[in-house]
């Protein structure tokens, strides 16, 4: 986002003319070109909301940054490389960036994300990932994906006799996801997986795979532990940054759902 607020107070300083007092006040010239106050302070604040300490070495180099940025831009003017760039689309863009940041902090600074906010989304994707529990076992996972029970009983069959996993994976999975890597999906825990498969993953020891096809909505799968490893959740406090991202995103998530319901789109 810094780099966004940097080309758009670069705009704003050629485009408008209601300009703050800071911005006719000078930290450098670069070959005749003001770098203006108002810039600079654009860039400290978003700087300390990062959690960078306000001192006179992030000053310094925060100013040689701006000095550093007008010199590449003035080399792509030298060079006519702007002809080039599309900028009523970059500006469209970079306006929808800036309304998003506006949008989000307005509403939670009338609704703050409180300890207890945090505190309540903490114990739910904890619920989530481990049952309540600390700790959790998480399973690096393979899978074969078929259409019918009867294809998926004859796959079994080959496993039975000896063939590599890997290799029927790739050979017949329709998964394009997973199918070049032999049908691997990583390390996944028993939550983030249907129903029908986390009941059989919790049966299956390392090496092992499923002897009997498994049912989910439109397919049938043959899943393989491939290993094991205990998890242990993040505390409250190390989880605090995390919970904060998870509740911002939950709120864009709900009012783009909200507004899509009474929203005309022809596409």
């Amino acid at each position: 986002m810094k780099c966004y607020l940097l080309i758009i107070a670069l705009i704003l300083c050629v485009k408008n003319t209601n300009v703050l007092a800071s911005d006719f006040e000078f930290i450098a010239t670069v070959n005749g070109s003001p770098i203006t106050k108002g810039l600079f302070n654009l860039n400290l604040q978003a700087a300390i909301a990062q959690g960078q300490k306000d001192n006179p070495q992030l000053h310094e180099a925060i100013k040689n940054e701006l000095i550093n940025r007008e010199l590449i831009v003035q080399e792509v003017v030298k060079q006519g490389l702007e002809k080039e760039i599309d900028m009523q689309d970059q500006i469209i863009q970079l306006r929808q960036n800036l309304y998003l940041q506006s949008f989000i902090e307005d509403h939670f600074k009338k609704n703050p994300i409180t300890n207890e906010k945090l505190r309540e989304e903490y114990e739910r994707q904890k619920q989530f990932l481990g049952g309540g529990s600390d700790s959790s076992t998480q399973y690096k996972l393979s899978q074969i994906i078929l259409k019918s029970e009867s294809e998926s009983i004859a796959v079994i069959g080959r496993l039975q006799n000896g063939e590599a996993f890997a290799k029927v994976a790739r050979e017949i999975s329709p998964d394009g996801a997973t199918k070049a890597q032999g049908g691997n999906l990583g390390w996944l825990m028993p939550q983030q997986l249907t129903p029908s498969v986390a009941n059989i993953v919790g049966t299956l020891g390392k090496g092992e795979f499923s002897k009997t096809p498994i049912k989910t909505t439109d397919a049938w799968i043959i899943i393989r532990v491939d290993d094991t490893r205990a998890s242990k959740i993040p505390s409250f406090e190390a989880s605090k940054s995390q919970l904060r991202q998870a509740i911002i995103q939950q709120f864009l998530v709900d009012t783009i759902k909200r507004l899509r319901e009474t929203a005309r789109i022809v596409q």
